[in-house]
């Protein structure tokens, strides 16, 4: 009975101590940035892709609704193509899933719950919006080229190694920048933090730049503080009068680091499912909405060109088949899984984490949008294929 006291003492003892550890970890974040403790413990739940209301602070990108597409049947498609998709999407607890073929939206359906305003968070599929809205500011002679380097925007660079990072570079992920490792404070204060400018402009070189792919969030991050600085607008300001409104997108929001701060341009610009597909649609038919050439087709093609440094990689958008069944993002987080390789070779896909997806196939003139609750098991292939392979070649019956 003595031993039996003394293990139940010693392992209150050591829960006392655990709770303990927990309250003054908590408190030390609430010291150093309030705003980690409240994204970490009261905001929005990768299991809960459409709560972005509790992502706050959020900034207004007000939009130019058109929803101008062609409705119709899925005929040059095979149906068992699209319930194999949709069951996929069900299956993986989806918002929404939504097809577009030569032309015309042939599937659109959202799960019980949500409809077509409803509003999820992307995660990553912000990246590529940043991308386009870069492509626009060279057009626009706010950006001089792709191998300008950053530093003449990001003076903070100017006196270290950091000054020949190119844009080339941060676009193609090949910074060499060291990398905020989940889990840690840096990490911490560029995923919940207030001050994103200060918690990414303070990290280092790592390795040389422009010699190897290592996927970071702090990347697209500096590209969006270099962005607003070379174009002397607010980012919400430019994205809408450059780009959402062009597209015809309804309003959207992005989630802030504070009130008046910088949106986070790794995640979180809050749309639905029909503005993803414009998005999408704008890719496939090389920057053109209608008449208005709205992001030159030259960047489109250069978006699509992979890089150097990874074969599977353009300028903040991914391409084509992994080598092997898993796609490294870095050294350091989880592998997208792949079952197999994608049915088409010319594929390209705006990546957002857990199976946030747009796919878009230029040869079968064919845009595919899922939004859902994200998940760690998501096959990259699954959804796709089963799409792809059901296209029936043009003229057929």
């Amino acid at each position: 009975m003595k031993i039996l006291r003394w293990i139940l003492k010693a392992i209150a003892a050591l829960l006392a101590a655990i709770v303990t550890l927990v309250v003054v970890l908590v408190l030390a974040l609430w010291v150093a940035d309030p705003a980690i403790v409240r994204n970490l413990f009261f905001g929005q739940s990768p299991t809960d892709p459409a709560g972005v209301a509790k992502s706050q602070p959020q900034e207004i990108v007000p939009g130019e609704l058109r929803d101008n597409f062609v409705l119709g049947q899925p005929d040059g498609i095979d149906p068992s193509g699209i319930a194999a998709a949709d069951a996929y999407a069900e299956k993986t607890e989806s918002v929404a899933l939504l097809v577009y073929h030569r032309g015309v939206l042939v599937h659109e359906k959202y799960w019980p719950g949500f409809d077509r305003d409803t509003r999820t968070n992307p995660n990553s599929m912000h990246k590529t919006v940043l991308a386009l809205l870069i492509g626009a500011a060279i057009a626009d002679g706010k950006i001089d080229s792709l191998d300008t380097p950053a530093s003449k925007w990001l003076t903070e660079w100017r006196g270290d190694a950091r000054r020949d990072i190119t844009v080339r570079e941060l676009l193609q992920m090949s910074s060499g920048l060291e990398i905020p490792i989940f889990g840690t404070w840096k990490s911490a204060r560029i995923l919940f933090g207030s001050n994103l400018e200060q918690g990414t402009l303070g990290l280092q070189a790592a390795e040389r730049h422009g010699s190897r792919f290592q996927y970071s969030n702090a990347n697209s991050q500096l590209l969006l503080i270099m962005l607003e600085r070379a174009v002397g607008q607010r980012y919400s300001e430019y994205l809408s009068e450059r780009l959402w409104k062009r597209i015809g997108a309804d309003d959207a929001a992005l989630w802030m680091d504070r009130e008046g701060g910088l949106p986070r341009g790794f995640c979180c610009i809050f749309a639905r499912g029909r503005d993803w597909l414009k998005i999408g649609r704008l890719i496939l038919d090389r920057g053109r909405v209608g008449d208005d050439q709205v992001v030159p087709a030259e960047w489109i093609a250069q978006m699509l060109t992979p890089a150097k440094t990874n074969p599977n990689f353009g300028l903040h958008i991914w391409l084509g088949s992994p080598p092997k069944t898993e796609r490294p993002y870095n050294d350091y987080t989880v592998k997208a899984f792949h079952s197999e390789p994608f049915a088409a070779a010319d594929i390209a896909y705006i990546d957002g984490f857990g199976g946030q997806r747009v796919y878009v196939v230029p040869s079968l003139q064919l845009v595919i949008i899922r939004t859902g609750k994200s998940k760690t098991d998501w096959d990259d292939a699954t959804l796709p294929n089963a799409i792809i392979r059901a296209v029936r070649p043009a003229g057929a019956p």
